[in-house]
């Protein structure tokens, strides 16, 4: 028999989230059918830990939060941090100096606010988007506080130049994703979604081979291979649907639910 799934972690934008910012009543309705039956629902998301516990306001079933491409993990019912892979000094100092030189816009992102350089319009909508603070300084090295994230905001052609050279020049010292094609993510090395992940699961006794994990990105493809059962989404990135072995319907489909609804349907969701 197929192994029981006890945790389901999922991505938020793409895979849960489409258009319509509200969810369905089948998506809600089937998550808390699983969070019945004793699984775990995690969120992953490359969101902001303030923007994602925003969204999940909706979803009273998730409690742990993976943020920030996985460099946090909070638990929303005991409104506390629980894990973090911050990014050191010297990660921050080589990520800002390298794209100093590159035709991109630098956002860096501190505690439960983000830097900038200038007031952009991209800046203003961006945190008026998500419920964040957008603060202009003239250094981004000289600021109090947990840095958790750089991010490169341009053309897609210089992004993936980007994501390239810091893969190149920088392997094992500065991790680097994209979340959408106009974004590099640059982390702390031990950060990502599948590592966050990983330490929750020790934590709860839960193999990986015990985890579906829901992803449509770029920002998703080590956590689709880490887990037991890594499902990508229709009309998701070809690169996390080339990987995956399975897919869910579309997002705009409730894909997620349809999914989890036929492993409910066949006593493979508990706890």
């Amino acid at each position: 028999m197929t192994q029981p799934y006890r945790l389901i972690a999922l991505d938020i934008d793409g895979t849960i989230r489409g258009e319509t910012i509200e969810p369905s009543d089948f998506v809600l309705d089937t998550l808390h059918k699983c969070h019945q039956q004793g699984a775990e629902i995690v969120a992953a998301t490359g969101r902001s830990r303030i923007s994602a516990f925003k969204y999940l306001e909706h979803f009273p079933m998730v409690d742990y939060v993976v943020s920030f491409q996985g460099a946090m993990i909070s638990s929303r019912k005991k409104d506390q941090l629980v894990w973090e892979a911050p990014m050191g000094d010297h990660e921050v100092e080589l990520a800002v100096d390298f794209l100093a030189n590159q035709p991109v816009e630098r956002v860096v992102y501190v505690d439960d606010f983000v830097l900038v350089e200038s007031m952009t319009p991209w800046a203003s909508s961006y945190g008026k988007r998500n419920g964040v603070t957008v603060v202009e300084t003239q250094s981004f090295l000289r600021h109090k506080g947990t840095t958790y994230r750089v991010l490169a905001v341009g053309s897609d052609e210089e992004v993936i130049k980007v994501e390239r050279a810091i893969k190149t020049l920088y392997s094992g010292k500065l991790y680097a994703t994209r979340s959408l094609h106009n974004f590099c993510e640059i982390l702390s090395p031990d950060a990502g979604k599948e590592k966050a992940l990983n330490w929750l699961c020790q934590q709860m006794n839960i193999h990986p081979s015990e985890v579906v994990a829901f992803g449509n990105g770029l920002n998703d493809l080590e956590m689709i291979r880490w887990a037991g059962r890594g499902v990508a989404i229709e009309g998701g990135e070809p690169e996390a649907l080339a990987i995956s072995s399975e897919t869910a319907p579309p997002v705009q489909q409730d894909g997620v639910a349809i999914y989890l609804s036929e492993l409910l349907g066949r006593n493979l969701i508990r706890g």
